[in-house]
């Protein structure tokens, strides 16, 4: 239960830092959430995505207790995309192909997640924000959970999807919607108050080595921590984009953009999911033009997409709270 008063979320998501070569990016946005004035957890759900739910669990269970927050509630959750057989798990494409999870105890058998979601949000209608930013496999779960979720939902702010830009794992899909775009097509159709961040705006975000030396540089074992998870990820970066071995603060600017709204600059659009398994899976067709929209599919919008950021006031928020205090 949150503090009175405090914004309540829970944050949904596919941790990869503390497997090695694994995107970290998650767990920078689960600390931006920790140490957000105002803002309580009320817990995280795993889905497997950047890596397995195996690896997901004790990467979260390691971070919060790295950051003192061992009591925040974790849920294992969906291990693979709802429809297997078309969607076989492909979280083994990076340089952690192989690797065992980290030692600190593997995630429980029994996925609680999409339970969790949705006790949670009928519990408290209208004061929770859902955070999802992994695949949408255990949002699904949810709505489907219990029917009363998609209106006593207060918001869900999705890491996933493009406008207008191309995709980063398939020239016509962004990551998370690619892994599950099943899960994905659910929770758009849903009637939930969705904002899409997607790569339109997460690509204007930075994280460089200097970063990673501050986070060193204050010698905390969190601090180390990030850094070393930080700096593998931008190697493996190096090798797969010769032109920008940077990390992208995907998941830190969803969760910045549902915690301060006015970070970004959103425009209401029709979302529709890719679902074939051809080379458009999970592209989001995003249909910003009304009049066009009418003509062609006669729907409402189903979303809030992000189309601008203010990338001076987001970074002073990353720095704020992700990084330590510059040396004196």
């Amino acid at each position: 239960m949150g503090d009175a008063g405090a914004m309540r979320i829970v944050i949904d998501t596919d941790p990869g830092m503390g497997t090695p070569g694994a995107d970290p990016e998650d767990g920078m946005a689960i600390l931006y959430a920790l140490r957000s004035p105002g803002v309580t957890v009320d817990g995280i759900t795993l889905v497997a995505g950047n890596v397995p739910v195996s690896h997901a669990w004790p990467n979260a269970r390691r971070l919060l207790d790295l950051a003192g927050r061992p009591e925040v509630p974790l849920h294992a959750g969906a291990a693979g995309p709802r429809e297997p057989a078309r969607r076989p798990l492909q979280t083994g494409w990076l340089a952690h192909r192989g690797t065992p999870p980290p030692d600190r105890g593997v995630a429980p058998s029994e996925d609680t997640a999409g339970a969790f979601l949705a006790e949670t949000v009928i519990a408290a209608p209208g004061e929770i924000t859902v955070v999802a930013i992994g695949p949408l496999t255990n949002i699904a779960a949810a709505l489907e959970a219990d029917p009363g979720v998609a209106a006593a939902l207060g918001g869900l702010v999705i890491m996933g999807g493009t406008v207008a830009v191309p995709g980063n794992i398939t020239p016509a899909a962004e990551f998370n919607l690619w892994m599950d775009p099943e899960a994905a097509a659910i929770v758009f159709a849903s009637g939930v108050p969705i904002t899409m961040i997607g790569l339109d705006v997460c690509h204007r975000t930075e994280f460089g080595r200097a970063a990673a030396q501050r986070l060193r540089a204050s010698g905390t074992p969190l601090a180390e921590y990030l850094a070393d998870a930080a700096e593998a990820w931008i190697t493996v970066r190096a090798g797969l984009f010769a032109d920008h071995e940077n990390l992208h603060l995907y998941d830190t600017l969803a969760m910045a953009a549902a915690i301060e709204p006015d970070l970004i600059e959103t425009r209401p659009a029709l979302v529709e999911i890719e679902t074939s398994t051809g080379p458009a899976q999970g592209m989001t067709v995003t249909h910003l033009n009304d009049t066009l929209r009418q003509l062609l599919t006669g729907r409402d919008h189903n979303a809030l997409v992000a189309i601008d950021v203010d990338l001076d006031r987001f970074h002073a928020r990353f720095t704020d709270r992700v990084l330590p205090p510059e040396p004196a």
